[in-house]
């Protein structure tokens, strides 16, 4: 099994940069002649693909479409601009300019002399006639007929050679073979008696040229081409009439392309092909290029490579080795993206030439061809040159998601493992962590280019909510989260900052900012798993039913069958202000929104008629509250109530807890003072509590960063971007007087501070910092 994965792993290696620098048509696969002639032709831009990425070969070419190839052939694709033109069917037409031009030329003739036929689909017989007349040859310099004559002398020039010379209408692999096929032929000329003079020139003098170079080292420092991928060998170059290269092809020297599996100290290496092949090559003292630059045999380890040889490579006739080894990985953020003008992406300089970029050595390969392409949350490798001057830059892009639900979750040797749509996923080596998932989370899992977990969000999350509350206000952000203000059914009241990928908030982007929008309101019930610090995840917001009904007190029973417990979360609102009510508090007509299961309980209601007593009511936050969980945060005060029982308040939570004078967490409280602690809520009762140990005692900050902190000139400590910020005000006697929440900016340079690592499986990330003024 572990040999499968590692062949899967060297396929997708493979294929990733197979023919990176050369037009690559996934429809036109095993078609040597057609592939070859594509090539060259395309550098050119004489045959174009379509926007899919496919070339469809066997598409019947129109008249229109073959008045432009043969223009762009004649290389006289740029003076066929502002050209009007003499047939009527081509007024208005998109190959108006072409038409004519060719027309000029006396490559094409109309189907009368009054129209052209654009749209008519080419027969076999004009589309070789149009290539001969490229050539010079007119109806005059050729003795009989058409289609006769120019079937001879195509026959005679070879013109047909590897395509079907008997169909009807001529595809786009008949005329992009037959064209490759008229490149190295002889240009003619008609002298005034009608015969034909051939010129010293080929078709071919009309693009650029071509000639047979064996590419070197010196060759990286051209600005205009790239030329890593060709070095070591000799090849047929192909450059257009400004001399700059656009094609190679026929190297003459043997390649071997694949993935270096081991490396031994006598400077042998082992290299797997994409199809399981393993070759042994003894490498000698030779020139190795490494992602563009000068490498070392070293570091040749895991990297995709081509080994240029003579004969038999065992016996030292390895010419050069070119190699590409991943120097960076990242999963692209809203920040990354590509900004027109730019000359980085993601904080990585692209190639230059005279200031501009050079696309000549930028090559974007993958599920992405170009910058504007790449999308968030797309991996891309990068493979940097160390040097980085005149040198290329290859991204290789992945696409991979899988989303489902997790079915189950295993750890071992520090990955985890997700299952989904029962396939087993593991984090890779260079995962990203965002936060834990469980079983029943619905997630979206970002693959990288070993198909193994490089990021994971959650998308809805699985657990079900624990506590009811009503929603007392929402707010947009455009700078954090969403926030929204909830009094929980014990009487806890927050303001909770939410995520964003809780089920109760909308993103939305442009491209100035990113709106939270919560999609909670004010009298909405929700349920919650409340949170004492970070963001509130697990949250629903619950459907409900109008409520206008009679109500029995002693059935706890309403007129249209619903019936109320005292398990029912009862909250009445009167101008904004709030109670928590038990139904014996209720009179007999009741009136508000409802939360009914499908036995017809009420779970939870929200009232505005319904209470005994009519007096204006308001929810006091700093009543003693039945809240349950954990709570981290820093004494406010406590007062004794009697001998065994006391009150306590944190600064940062507006609720009051009792704990036992007797229990292990109220000894300790005197010595939890001006600490920062955690505590153990368990039904509005204290069950214990305890300092939270710090990854510092008290520092002083030196310097601030983006990611980091310099402690005391001497040490660099990293920090999470969502870093939890506290403001510790101290009094005269040093007594921690307040305690609010800061924000980063909060952190500054000579700032006295504590910090800790309370998140991320104690990873040695600061993710709370306590600022003391």
């Amino acid at each position: 099994m572990k040999k499968i994965l590692f062949m899967i792993i060297i396929l997708i290696l493979l294929a990733s940069f197979a023919n990176i620098y050369a037009s690559d048509f996934p429809d036109i696969k095993r078609d040597y002649y057609l592939e070859e002639a594509i090539g060259v032709l395309a550098s050119y831009e004489v045959i174009q693909g379509y926007p899919d990425n496919s070339f469809k070969p066997d598409r019947i070419v129109s008249r229109a479409e073959m008045a432009k190839i043969v223009t762009v052939a004649a290389g006289f694709n740029e003076y066929s601009k502002n050209m009007t033109t003499v047939y009527e069917d081509m007024h208005g037409h998109w190959a108006e300019n072409y038409v004519e031009l060719a027309n000029a030329l006396g490559i094409v003739k109309g189907i009368s002399p009054s129209a052209y036929g654009p749209d008519n689909l080419i027969k076999f017989e004009e589309a070789y006639t149009m290539i001969l007349r490229l050539l010079g040859y007119t109806d005059e310099s050729l003795i009989g007929n058409w289609p006769s004559n120019y079937y001879e002398k195509a026959l005679e020039l070879n013109l047909f050679e590897n395509i079907n010379a008997n169909a009807e209408f001529a595809s786009r692999r008949d005329i992009t073979i037959m064209l490759f096929n008229a490149l190295n032929m002889n240009l003619v000329t008609v002298k005034d008696n009608n015969s034909l003079n051939i010129t010293n020139k080929t078709l071919i003098s009309k693009l650029g040229k071509m000639e047979t170079k064996e590419i070197s080292i010196k060759d990286l420092n051209v600005d205009n081409f790239d030329y890593t991928d060709y070095l070591f060998n000799k090849w047929d170059v192909y450059y257009d009439n400004k001399g700059a290269a656009v094609y190679l092809n026929n190297p003459r020297y043997n390649e071997f392309s694949g993935v270096v599996t081991s490396l031994l100290s006598n400077k042998v290496i082992f290299v797997t092909d994409d199809y399981g092949n393993v070759r042994v090559f003894q490498v000698p003292d030779i020139p190795i290029i490494i992602n563009g630059e000068k490498g070392n045999f070293n570091n040749l380890n895991e990297a995709k490579i081509k080994i240029v040889y003579e004969e038999d490579s065992f016996k030292g006739e390895v010419i050069g080795i070119i190699a590409y080894k991943a120097t960076d990985v990242i999963v692209v953020e809203r920040g990354d993206l590509y900004k027109e003008g730019s000359k980085q992406f993601a904080g990585k300089n692209l190639p230059l030439s005279n200031s501009e970029i050079n696309h000549k050595k930028l090559h974007i390969i993958g599920d992405a061809k170009s910058l504007d392409e790449i999308k968030v949350n797309d991996v891309v490798y990068f493979y940097e040159a160390l040097d980085g001057k005149n040198t290329p830059l290859t991204m290789h892009v992945l696409r991979t998601q899988v989303e489902g639900i997790i079915t189950n979750v295993e750890s071992a040797n520090n990955n985890t493992f997700y299952t989904l749509n029962n396939i087993s996923y593991m984090t890779g080596k260079d995962y990203i962590f965002t936060e834990k998932a469980n079983v029943n989370d619905s997630v979206t899992l970002i693959l990288d280019k070993n198909n193994n977990i490089i990021k994971l969000y959650i998308n809805k999350y699985g657990k079900r909510p624990s506590t009811y509350g009503i929603v007392i206000s929402s707010l947009n952000s455009t700078t954090g989260n969403a926030s929204a203000r909830i009094l929980d059914e014990y009487g806890g009241l927050k303001t909770y900052s939410l995520a964003d990928n809780s089920s109760v908030v909308r993103v939305l982007e442009n491209d100035l900012n990113i709106l939270k929008q919560p999609l909670i309101t004010s009298n909405d019930l929700v349920m919650f798993d409340p949170v004492s610090s970070g963001t509130l995840k697990i949250i629903n917001l619950m459907p409900t039913r109008s409520i206008a009904a009679s109500y029995n007190n002693q059935t706890l029973t309403l007129e249209n069958g619903y019936y109320i417990s005292t398990d029912t979360f009862i909250v009445y609102g009167n101008n904004k202000q709030y109670q928590l009510l038990s139904p014996s508090q209720l009179n007999g007509y009741l009136e508000g929104k409802a939360v009914v299961n499908n036995l017809g309980h009420i779970d939870a209601i929200y009232l505005t008629k319904g209470l005994k007593d009519s007096n204006n009511v308001t929810f006091d936050p700093d009543a003693q509250q039945n809240y349950s969980g954990t709570i981290y945060g820093i004494i406010k005060g406590v007062t004794k109530i009697d001998d065994t029982t006391s009150h306590l308040q944190f600064f940062n939570n507006s609720s009051v807890f009792s704990v036992s004078n007797t229990s292990a967490a109220g000894k300790s409280i005197s010595s939890m003072m001006n600490s920062y602690v955690r505590a153990v809520i368990v039904n509005g009762v204290v069950s214990s509590i305890e300092k939270v140990t710090p990854e510092t005692s008290r520092i002083k900050i030196s310097q601030v960063y983006s990611n980091q902190l310099l402690i005391d000139n001497i040490t660099y400590m990293e920090y999470t971007k969502d870093v939890k910020v506290y403001i510790c005000t101290l009094d005269n006697s040093r007594n921690i007087s307040s305690f609010v929440e800061g924000s980063r900016s909060d952190i500054q340079a000579d700032a006295t501070a504590q910090l800790y690592d309370l998140y991320g499986g104690f990873d040695g990330v600061i993710d709370v910092v306590l600022i003391f003024k």
